[in-house]
């Protein structure tokens, strides 16, 4: 991997983190969930999927052992990665920009009109020079109580994290990985939620003796907007009915009067379906807004109010003790594997 970071920082993998990244970058109506099955169900539930999005630990000298070959279509927008710290912007850029139905905005439009006729190697390295993006890009990082200008590049000892890319393309999966010299072709599939399950799992398989840290997410549709379309379908449905309830008891006989009745149950299911569903956004504006607040908090530096608490502590003469009683509870408290 490369070993310069174009002075992109390091951002977290975190669905929030992701989901606010790509709104802040001018795009409508898209959000990232983490996957925790592979299955069609668990896709199909999901739909509209714009792409699939795996983390892996990058190992040196590691080649796929997939037989897919490289392919150079046009159609397909790929950019080679040219730095590091860009990999996770750089995977959800090769979902984003390769899809005709999500609506970019102004500077993801810009980037990819002027990027189009480019090879890939310009693209990635256009992408690294783009301030707009590298700025939402870098607004997400964590403040740090130490900076360092040593640049150096990833030894085996450290831990490293690549991002790859799975989306579909005039009737073709396509795995979109920067390290390598093209997007790789899948093949043609009728229903590419159900092949990208098989391709991401014969991947990790290859891991599976040395590797068990693996993330996966996918970036969808708004699930707000797609369960405020259905809320409106249903409402449509239970005004026909209603209409159609009066008219029943207008024609008071016994046949319109049975018929009635099942209108009536059928008003009933739609409006404990409507309930479900307006529990559903709600859980989805609630979960954009814990998003909202946990992205304040990464971005919030809050270094200089610790500094000032351990200084008016040390001034009292109380902060020695409380160092001893913080390493008696640490020592009490069991060990947890640390994950990065």
């Amino acid at each position: 991997m490369g070993s310069d970071n174009g002075n992109w920082c390091l951002i977290e993998s975190d669905p929030g983190v992701f989901t606010e990244l790509i709104q802040d970058m001018g795009v409508k109506d898209v959000q990232v969930e983490e996957l925790y099955s592979l299955d069609l169900e668990t896709l199909s539930a999901m739909e509209p999927v714009y792409g699939l999005i795996f983390l892996f630990k990058w190992q040196p000298g590691h080649n796929p052992s997939t037989k897919a070959p490289e392919s150079s279509a046009e159609s397909v927008y790929y950019a080679q990665q040219i730095i590091q710290n860009a990999c996770a912007t750089q995977a959800i850029l090769s979902v984003l920009l390769n899809r005709q139905d999500i609506e970019l905005g102004e500077t993801l439009n810009n980037f990819r009109s002027f990027t189009i006729d480019l090879p890939s190697d310009m693209r990635g390295l256009a992408l690294t020079n783009c301030d707009q993006i590298r700025d939402v890009h870098n607004s997400f990082v964590r403040p740090e109580a130490f900076l360092s200008d040593e640049k150096r590049p990833a030894t085996e000892d450290d831990d490293v994290f690549h991002f790859i890319s799975y989306v579909p393309v005039d009737g073709h999966l396509y795995e979109l990985d920067g390290l390598r010299g093209s997007p790789v072709d899948h093949g043609k599939t009728s229903n590419w939620l159900q092949d990208v399950g098989t391709v991401i799992q014969k991947r990790m398989d290859e891991y599976s003796q040395s590797e068990i840290r693996f993330n996966l997410m996918a970036v969808i549709g708004d699930r707000r907007k797609i369960l405020n379309k259905k809320i409106d379908s249903v409402d449509a449905d239970i005004s026909r009915l209603l209409q159609r309830l009066e008219a029943l008891r207008l024609d008071d006989c016994a046949e319109s009067r049975e018929e009635a009745t099942r209108v009536e149950s059928q008003i009933g299911m739609l409006n404990s379906e409507r309930a479900g569903l307006e529990q559903m956004v709600e859980m989805e504006n609630d979960k954009f807004a814990k998003y909202k607040f946990d992205n304040v908090l990464r971005k919030h530096n809050f270094i200089p109010m610790v500094y000032g608490l351990l200084s008016g502590m040390a001034e009292k003469g109380t902060l020695e003790s409380a160092m001893e009683q913080a390493k008696e509870l640490a020592k009490k408290r069991p060990r947890q594997q640390n994950w990065q």
